[in-house]
């Protein structure tokens, strides 16, 4: 794995933190796992200490968290939440985590949250755009081999938004079972 693309989604995703897109009471966890794969911010080793579930509490870790992934990441590129959010499925899709229409209804679900963002020049959201529409096009009666077809090409595209080596298979069941824990 790459520690720099490492840090790059979970500065994403921490990013996303007052939108409640991951599950708060995911995050001691996923702190357990950056730690033990070497990262050291002190506000992660605070997160794998909490014990009270407090959403307030992890969310202001989390607002630390943000603050020194910054740093640590220094001139290195800033990646999008949104392009984030949309390439863990993409990744997920490709270490067999999920299939690709259980992706898209959840990707659907997630359009509900991000249909008023501008879209246009994000392609985390043109991506999570794409997935809605295919799952609209999944009417329960039409065969879902088209639909799975349509999912694969939408979670292809998706998987590019992350970097190579940014997330390993136990990091990237932890945030898709976060975003799953949401209904996302």
């Amino acid at each position: 794995m790459s520690a720099t693309a490492t840090a790059q989604v979970i500065h994403g995703l921490t990013g996303l933190a007052e939108e409640d897109i991951l599950f708060e009471g995911c995050w001691p966890l996923i702190a357990q796992i950056l730690v033990r794969q070497g990262f050291s911010w002190s506000a992660l080793t605070d997160l794998v200490a909490m014990e009270a579930r407090d959403d307030s509490v992890i969310e202001t870790k989390l607002g630390e968290l943000h603050g020194q992934i910054d740093r640590y990441l220094g001139g290195a590129p800033r990646l999008d939440p949104w392009d984030v959010v949309a390439g863990t499925y993409g990744r997920a899709w490709r270490m067999d985590l999920i299939d690709p229409i259980s992706a898209m209804w959840r990707m659907d679900n997630l359009w509900w949250r991000i249909r008023k963002l501008g879209h246009e020049d994000r392609a985390g959201l043109r991506v999570i755009w794409a997935g809605m529409g295919v799952k609209e096009q999944d009417d329960g009666i039409s065969l879902s081999q088209a639909i799975d077809s349509l999912g694969v090409e939408v979670l292809s595209e998706a998987d590019l938004l992350l970097p190579p080596g940014a997330v390993d298979y136990e990091l990237c069941n932890a945030l898709r079972e976060a975003l799953d824990a949401n209904g996302y």
